[in-house]
């Protein structure tokens, strides 16, 4: 599953616009199958997502205050949202769950602290084992979760048990 399906179906499944919800994506040209060495039909998948979130309401493009976020949602009852999202790549998955946590760790500055935080991953076993890598108590001390997404929905991992996310508006 490539990064952009990994945010569409974050947004579909979480955080839909029509449930309230403000949402900017931030897309780069990599994931947008511009440049570097991408398979044919990754231009055309990726195209096709980014039209649905654009048709679903959500913004693109760097969000005006925080900046190349990869989702941004914000809702009046439930609060903002800050998460990065990562898909398959040829890259290690180990390297690009580091390089997510990283730079969620960036965002966390003072003027943050009532936010949430979140890496996105597709929801397969490989990507499993490198989110359990990060231990509870740390996402517990930075407000962050972790969410599993595929195309039939999404699921938030917490410590060693899945907690699944059947109502999209119920935030846990």
């Amino acid at each position: 599953m490539y990064q952009v399906e990994v945010k569409r179906y974050l947004i579909e499944h979480r955080f839909h616009p029509s449930d309230g919800w403000g949402v900017t994506v931030d897309f780069d040209a990599m994931e947008m199958g511009k440049g570097g060495q991408n398979p044919p039909e990754k231009r055309e998948i990726a195209l096709h997502h980014r039209n649905w979130m654009e048709k679903a309401g959500v913004t693109i493009g760097p969000h005006p205050e925080y900046g190349r976020v990869d989702v941004v949602a914000e809702h009046d009852e439930y609060g903002q949202f800050l998460i990065e999202a990562e898909g398959d790549t040829s890259r290690q998955k180990e390297q690009s769950m580091y390089s997510a946590l990283g730079q969620s760790i960036i965002m966390m500055k003072g003027q943050h602290k009532n936010f949430t935080y979140g890496l996105a991953f597709p929801d397969d076993e490989s990507w499993i084992v490198q989110a359990n890598k990060i231990p509870n108590h740390i996402c517990s001390l930075l407000n962050l979760r972790l969410y599993l997404v595929s195309e039939q929905g999404v699921r938030e991992l917490s410590g060693e048990v899945l907690n699944y996310v059947e109502n999209k508006n119920i935030l846990r």
